[in-house]
């Protein structure tokens, strides 16, 4: 097993590659699976059902990205210290997945100032920050938002798009050619039938897909019992219906995240 932080060194063994060199890997950019931190994982046990779950789907890494609330901020270190556990608590069963450090922000007006702080954690330490926004908020914000983080430096991922009311009405171009980067979750992509056709989630991420609006996959897992890891399905109807987008999808796009280099 390779436990990686935040750089591309997945471990010091001679078969510890760099998680996305070793053939066809998916990687989850938003997860909630370290333990009492926010609304996730309640016990490390809890939390390694989850990556177990994840890794049995197909995930080969993970970023936890536990909640940040401006009223309510989580400590980064924290954060590290529980990863590390969970990392090493990976490395004993074997388990072949990495961890990367993150956080989710329900933006707010001075974020920057945080990130800047390292008070926020971006994605594996990298300028790539997982931003969210209340299901209601406007259009106009997300796109002040997506704006304020690039010319501060950084580059805003959208959590869970298809969520947003905004982003519904009026798609995704012009937040991406604001250099906006865009999550959706995998368990939309896992509904079939009458209940895919009605879901008017589903049916966006999809669309985004087939479109190649879509950078990065995320699960969005939080417990056993509510929201656990839905991958394999996701990962299935990707490889049958969008496969031109499935490379950048599963690896292309994260291996430039935990570069730093810019997506393009």
């Amino acid at each position: 097993m390779c436990g990686a932080q935040h750089s591309l060194d997945a471990g010091e063994a001679g078969n510890c590659l760099p998680v996305f060199m070793r053939g066809n890997v998916v990687f989850d950019i938003h997860s909630h699976i370290i333990y009492q931190i926010d609304d996730g994982a309640k016990s490390q046990e809890e939390s390694l059902h989850l990556i177990r779950s994840a890794v049995s789907q197909g995930a080969e890494g993970i970023f936890a990205t536990p909640h940040y609330y401006p009223e309510a901020p989580s400590d980064p270190e924290e954060i590290r210290k529980k990863l590390d556990i969970l990392r090493e608590r990976c490395s004993r069963e074997e388990l072949r997945v990495a961890l990367y450090e993150g956080n989710e922000v329900l933006y707010f007006e001075s974020m920057i100032e945080r990130l800047r702080s390292g008070e926020i954690l971006t994605l594996a330490g990298s300028h790539y920050t997982l931003i969210e926004f209340y299901p209601m908020e406007s259009y106009q914000v997300i796109l002040r938002a997506v704006r304020k983080l690039r010319l501060a430096g950084y580059r805003p991922v959208i959590a869970h798009a298809e969520r947003f009311k905004g982003l519904r009405e009026h798609g995704l171009s012009e937040v991406i050619r604001m250099g906006g980067y865009i999550q959706v979750s995998t368990e939309p992509l896992s509904k079939s039938g009458f209940s895919a056709m009605m879901d008017e989630e589903t049916g966006f991420v999809r669309d985004a897909i087939r479109k190649g609006q879509v950078h990065f996959l995320g699960t969005d897992m939080h417990r056993e019992d509510r929201r656990p890891p839905v991958l394999a399905k996701a990962i299935r109807w990707i490889e049958t219906h969008a496969p031109e987008q499935s490379v950048d999808l599963f690896r292309g796009n994260v291996e430039k995240l935990i570069q730093d280099k810019e997506i393009v």
